[in-house]
């Protein structure tokens, strides 16, 4: 065999051997999950899932229900970490309004609920009820107030409304779009 060639050879195996390894080395984090956390603190001191949580108002009345695929609590933060919350507030005992999300964050009481990713409103118990849509609210279940400076898009039949920024009393039915408010109507065809 020529001199070139078997240097050439024994090149190759050894880079070869060099590269097997390393891949060795590395293989685990090569298949570690990125949702792992990193440390003790980032891990949840309680998983709950397929959550179905009741409020009641100080009458005896339903104020409102919490529906989640999981929520995880972090004590030592004070924080709660709500997969894919389903929230039905209720007014006079009836549905009102429902809100869904992704994902959403509160603190252990969960006076305040941050909505993020695909946060849907819908108006309950009418025909014709209005549903809105942004990208992050900010929701008190107790008050049921709920805001928001992202785009907001409000739909209605024959309605269509886009505004930046929302404030809602959803007691009250009452809406406001803070800025930058353009608006379609579509009367129904006869």
């Amino acid at each position: 065999m020529n001199q070139n060639l078997q240097t050439l050879l024994t090149n190759l195996l050894l880079g070869a051997f060099v590269i097997a390894l390393l891949s060795y080395a590395d293989w685990e984090s090569w298949f570690e999950s990125d949702s792992i956390a990193e440390s003790e603190e980032a891990q949840p001191d309680l998983i709950a899932f397929a959550v179905e949580q009741i409020q009641f108002n100080k009458k005896g009345e339903k104020h409102f229900l919490l529906k989640a695929e999981q929520i995880q609590q972090f004590l030592d933060n004070d924080r709660n970490l709500i997969i894919e919350p389903d929230l039905l507030l209720y007014r006079e005992q009836q549905p009102a309004w429902k809100t869904t999300a992704r994902e959403g964050s509160s603190d252990a009481q969960g006076d305040n609920i941050h909505l993020r990713g695909g946060v849907q409103i819908q108006q309950q118990g009418r025909d014709n009820g209005a549903i809105l849509e942004t990208d992050t609210l900010t929701l008190s279940a107790t008050t049921s107030h709920a805001f928001t400076d992202d785009k907001v898009v409000v739909r209605q039949t024959g309605i269509l409304i886009e505004a930046e920024g929302l404030e809602a009393d959803l007691n009250e039915n009452k809406i406001t779009l803070k800025s930058r408010v353009t608006s379609i109507y579509e009367p129904a065809k006869s």
